[in-house]
């Protein structure tokens, strides 16, 4: 059999490509040549907008500062860990095609010109790597080939983990899984074409029968907590999470949960909390409910909201306390069993009564920054238009007892800079997907708990 030839290419890197992970450079494969233009070198190293990417700058200064200069801006470069060179270019003068191009900066006219530069004196294929379209669209107007930075972090939205999958197997598994409270995975038909995952769920479909697992150290397992009343689940979706959020906090710690607008990912998640709080709920696990607020992140200056930080916050408090009397409803109806009718005032009595003495709270998350969040159960939405690169100051916050939920719907962002593909719920909850620590679901939004309206807005605006 003949071997399979691939042709080395050449990578330029742009600035954002070139922070968008530490060791970017690294994510080009062994055999190609990775290029950073000088004029993107003197642009990181005096990099001055978010903490996060300035980090990510620095510690590119650094790792370029560990090898030779000289060898750096040779033809041959340096060669790096993983077998690829990495070189820095610069260009003598720009051409008169660059120039004509319009609004282009001094970093990109020179960048650009490298890759021209390249171009005629490489036998291989040059490629720039932007972001940014429209420095895409002005590339190729050049004749420069270029692509956008493909980040196994930040899949298209049909490749990004939804934490649960569905299966076949014989009616002989189901039963066993349950007998056993363990079930092998080669029960699964055709369980080598799966892509398995800690802590995903699986639905097993069988002859008239169907089950719902969770897969764990290399097993399937039966839910074990979702199975109370705090609340009642209405599709195995939310089955899932109710399995999620009830799992003791040493056991699942972070939760990700993904799904459209009333697929019940806030109602879910304080019906658990409320259910584990300590003197309210039949567990005492917290001892306090954190809610944050969405739309306020670390690196955003708070000032542009008028009054102080209890009236900034304050537009997200209505849904909450919305939620939290329709709990307090459910629960009453379900102890009547209907017969009597439930006061809508006293629940509000009540939920206001949670706020007044502290047990829940809205907080924005510009505030956390130093904090330690303990005994908590903290919940998070809309973490969509929260950017990747503050995804770490949040979770690192988490301290012993504590729950952190992040719930959101990538496909509505409004956050400048953010996509349904690169935001801070897509990038945690592929970082995580394989840590077991990380309990993940994606709810179905075909399966909203509103009404039928809500339903066909969801689909066609």
């Amino acid at each position: 059999m003949k071997g399979v030839f691939i042709m080395k290419k050449t990578f330029v890197l742009l600035t954002e490509a070139t922070l968008s992970s530490e060791k970017a450079t690294l994510n080009f494969g062994s055999d190609n040549d990775v290029v950073v233009p000088l004029a993107v070198v003197e642009r990181i190293y005096r990099y001055d907008k978010s903490p996060e990417k300035a980090k990510i700058a620095s510690k590119f200064v650094d790792y370029i500062s560990t090898f030779s200069m000289k060898d750096l801006l040779s033809a041959k470069g340096v060669k790096q860990s993983n077998g690829s060179s990495l070189k820095i270019r610069d260009c003598n003068t720009v051409s008169r095609e660059v120039n004509a191009i319009h609004n282009l900066t001094d970093l990109y006219k020179r960048s650009f010109q490298v890759c021209l530069d390249l171009i005629k004196s490489s036998k291989c294929p040059v490629v720039l790597i932007s972001q940014n379209p429209s420095v895409r669209l002005k590339a190729e107007k050049l004749g420069i080939a270029s692509q956008e930075f493909k980040d196994e972090i930040f899949p298209l939205p049909r490749d990004q983990y939804k934490g649960r999958i569905e299966v076949f197997a014989a009616k002989s598994s189901v039963d066993k899984l349950y007998a056993d409270k363990s079930l092998p995975i080669n029960a699964i038909y055709q369980y080598n074409n799966i892509a398995w995952h800690e802590n995903m769920f699986v639905t097993i479909s069988s002859e008239g029968s169907s089950a719902i697992a969770r897969y764990t150290d290399g097993k399937l397992v039966p839910l074990m907590y979702q199975n109370t009343k705090a609340f009642k689940p209405e599709n195995a979706e939310q089955k899932m999470l109710m399995e999620c959020l009830l799992a003791p906090p040493d056991i699942a710690p972070l939760v990700i949960v993904k799904g459209g607008a009333g697929t019940g990912k806030t109602y879910c998640a304080l019906a658990a909390a409320l259910h584990s709080l300590a003197s309210y709920g039949p567990e005492s696990i917290y001892e306090q409910i954190l809610v944050g607020a969405p739309t306020v992140t670390i690196d955003e200056d708070l000032g542009y909201l008028p009054g102080d930080i209890n009236d900034k916050v304050s537009p997200y408090i209505n849904g909450v306390q919305n939620n939290l009397v329709e709990i307090f409803r459910n629960n009453g109806e379900a102890i009547t069993a209907g017969k009597e009718k439930v006061n809508k005032k006293e629940c509000k009595e009540s939920v206001n009564e949670l706020f007044d003495r502290g047990l829940i709270e809205i907080q924005a998350i510009g505030f956390l920054r130093g904090s330690s969040i303990a005994n908590t159960f903290y919940f998070l939405d809309e973490v969509q238009n929260v950017k990747p690169e503050i995804m770490k100051d949040i979770i690192t916050r988490l301290a012993r007892g504590s729950k952190l939920v992040l719930a959101g719907d990538p496909t509505q962002v409004n956050t400048p800079g953010l996509n349904e593909r690169r935001n801070g719920l897509v990038y945690a909850s592929e970082k995580f997907k394989d840590i077991s620590r990380c309990w993940q679901i994606e709810l179905d939004s075909k399966k909203t708990v509103r009404s039928e309206l809500a339903m066909i807005a969801q689909e066609i605006l």
